[in-house]
């Protein structure tokens, strides 16, 4: 079981000892596509931090105000380009009969495999997240306080 498909499992099981039923759709292709928005954002800035810490930090103002002139269209095209990113986990695993195959195999595991699956899957998807949130402190500190 691949490390998407734990995360789809993860959030089968979470919601399943939540609401104590058989559960036949979950968010698990939304936490997919979540994580991997905050996936190209964190290498996003990635790049910007290491153009702070080379000393180009005018590549990274050229680049916002190459933004900031066309306006309206840099921003929809980074919001465009993010919704492509979010919607190919649907593409990928958003399928009903994809969502039973996988839950299928993940009941067909002994209890240890299925603890291993949960726990890959919640760790990818929260430590995506906090990953996510840190880069995201480290440019806002670069930007404003150090350069």
């Amino acid at each position: 079981m691949n490390l998407f498909e734990s995360v789809i499992c993860y959030d089968y099981t979470v919601a399943r000892t939540q609401n104590e039923i058989k559960v036949i759709k979950t968010n698990g292709v939304h936490m997919i596509g979540l994580a991997w928005v905050c996936n190209v954002l964190s290498l996003m800035g990635i790049g910007i931090i290491y153009l702070y810490l080379s000393k180009h930090s005018k590549e990274i103002y050229d680049f916002l105000a190459f933004i900031k002139y066309w306006e309206l269209a840099g921003r929809i095209g980074l919001i465009i380009f993010l919704l492509i990113v979010y919607s190919m986990s649907f593409g990928a695993y958003g399928g009903k009969i994809i969502f039973l195959n996988i839950i299928r195999r993940f009941h067909s595991m002994d209890e240890t495999e299925k603890n291993l699956v949960i726990t890959k899957g919640g760790r990818y998807f929260y430590w995506s997240l906090i990953t996510f949130f840190i880069i995201a402190g480290v440019v806002v500190y670069l930007s404003k306080y150090v350069y």
